[in-house]
């Protein structure tokens, strides 16, 4: 059986969705997981495309989130104590 780079895709994929439906209760996980999401599609993009400009497009669009993403992670971090995403749901008085 001869396995090719795109039947990897889907397994891919998977693995990142089973990963973040596992780990949702830390926001910086969830980060990580729709970062690894973002690479899978760009893998996509590499595989079955020609056009390199919508790959650089994407990674720089990936990039960018990953930046604002973390500034909220830090911002949350100083403000509630921790990442956990119940702690958001919280009212605080």
């Amino acid at each position: 059986m001869n396995l090719t780079p795109t039947d990897f895709i889907p397994i891919l994929a998977t693995i990142v969705l089973i990963n973040l439906s596992a780990h949702r209760r830390h926001l910086l996980m969830i980060l990580l997981f729709l970062e690894s999401t973002t690479l899978t599609l760009a893998l996509i993009l590499f595989m079955l495309s020609k056009s390199m400009f919508m790959i650089l497009v994407l990674l720089t669009f990936a990039a960018c989130e990953a930046a604002m993403g973390l500034s909220c992670v830090v911002k949350m971090t100083n403000s509630f104590g921790s990442d956990l995403i119940k702690s958001l749901s919280t009212p605080r008085c």
